[in-house]
């Protein structure tokens, strides 16, 4: 009996909960939905806006889209900022009716919508058209009277609309500057005043051809792709004259050529006089002028020398298998064995005794430039390379070599060159000092 009888209540329970969740839970659901889709301004998603205009006192603003991308079409034909545009479209789509006050004959004026100051006209891709009238702000200034042409009643409206909707023509265009991405730059080239840098990319690296041949410093180059790709217009000129020594355009200050892809199709930035704290600038292909940022002239006005790779030359650790050091008195042979680490071979009396890695190899790796002389004879005796105060070679596991030669001090800096490289550097003389070991130290415990 006493199963008999759990086995019902069981089924009560089961018949309890089924009902609160249909009716209770689930219905609740249905009425927050039913809610939700009555608060909507309009019964539509952001993807199913094809076109916006906007009606102010100060014009007539239209924007069209074309394939997912959107574009101006009046006052002027030009691309549009995607985002401002793709913002107002999500707006529009989620507009909610905050509140409605009825009113049997609404006086228009008092809620500035008689006129109004803003009107919004928007047309879906099912062919639909919709409209909305913008007025004043509420006494909270977090919503704004609004109207539907046709209906009778004064709307309230998410504040965020209006200041989405009521933006200037300049908020609406596209800010690009010269429309590319980073990864895509094979080459580059500045002109500066008249005088041509030139810039190839291998693998990661990057090489300066012109004036002068030698390394670049990666992350400045770098640096100069990030400004130039994420720098935007400041300002538009209005109607400007087409004769561009108005703007010292005609002879540029700078000319920027970025060459793009397998192919190296090439785009150009052309920027010239300062206005106020703003440079005109204007690309190549386009007719279009506008002012950037003083701190993008800074940018690609450089100094080509501290452009230049600081590094004499680079190596990766890993790949080295023998390492040879001759000074005028000593010299250290070093090799790395079959079980990976590090030996000495010379002097004899430590031979096949193992080397701390990192302090063998970090004079090397840390040897900079201070100084680059280009185009010099590296047998004029004032460099000392004919009796260098020392030698070293770096052999790596394919049988490639690294050379150079320190030749003559010069108060605290040493003349360096290396193999097959026509720069001498100057670097502080403290690498001779750190590549005349001292054993103790370099020993492993």
């Amino acid at each position: 009996m006493k199963w008999r009888n759990l086995g019902i209540v069981t089924a009560l329970l089961l018949v309890l909960g089924a009902y609160v969740y249909y009716f209770e839970i689930q219905g609740e659901k249905k009425k927050e939905e039913a809610k939700e889709k009555e608060q909507k301004l309009f019964p539509i998603e952001s993807k199913d806006v094809t076109g916006i205009t906007l009606h102010s006192p100060e014009g007539e603003i239209v924007l069209v889209k074309v394939k997912d991308a959107w574009k101006l079409t009046r006052p002027l034909e030009a691309k549009a900022d995607q985002s401002t545009a793709d913002s107002l479209a999500s707006d529009l789509a989620s507009a909610r009716i905050e509140r409605t006050l009825e009113e049997m004959n609404p006086v228009w004026k008092t809620y500035g919508l008689d006129p109004p100051s803003l009107k919004l006209s928007f047309k879906l891709n099912n062919g639909k058209s919709h409209e909305l009238e913008l007025g004043e702000k509420d006494f909270s200034e977090s919503y704004a009277y609004a109207r539907v042409p046709g209906q009778n009643k004064v709307l309230l409206v998410s504040v965020s609309l209006v200041n989405d909707a009521n933006k200037k023509l300049f908020d609406f265009r596209d800010k690009t500057l010269l429309e590319f991405k980073r990864d895509e730059v094979k080459a580059l080239q500045i002109t500066l005043k008249g005088k041509t840098y030139r810039l190839d990319k291998s693998g990661d690296n990057w090489l300066i051809q012109e004036p002068f041949q030698g390394r670049a410093d990666r992350s400045e180059i770098d640096s100069i792709s990030s400004e130039l790709e994420y720098s935007k217009v400041e300002q538009y000129v209005d109607n400007p004259e087409k004769d561009l020594k108005t703007y010292g355009l005609s002879a540029p200050d700078i000319r920027l050529d970025l060459f793009l892809g397998e192919n190296k199709s090439r785009k150009t930035l052309l920027i010239g006089n300062k206005v106020d704290a703003l440079y005109y600038a204007k690309e190549e292909a386009r007719d279009t002028i506008f002012k950037i940022k003083e701190d993008l002239y800074k940018k690609l006005n450089f100094d080509p020398q501290k452009i230049r790779d600081k590094k004499l030359f680079r190596f990766d650790r890993a790949e080295m298998t023998n390492l040879e050091v001759k000074l005028k008195d000593k010299k250290f042979v070093f090799f790395k064995g079959s079980d990976s680490q590090w030996k000495m071979s010379e002097p004899g009396g430590y031979k096949g005794k193992y080397i701390t890695e990192y302090r063998l190899f970090w004079p090397l790796e840390d040897l900079e430039a201070k100084e680059f002389i280009e185009k010099a004879s590296l047998t004029d005796a004032q460099y000392g390379f004919a009796q260098p105060e020392a030698e070293v070679r770096l052999i790596d596991k394919n049988k490639k070599y690294i050379e150079l030669a320190l030749g003559k001090l010069e108060k605290d800096q040493l003349y360096v060159k290396v193999l097959g490289d026509s720069t001498i550097y100057k670097v502080d003389k403290k690498v001779l000092d750190d590549l005349n070991f001292k054993l103790n130290d370099l020993i492993e415990k």
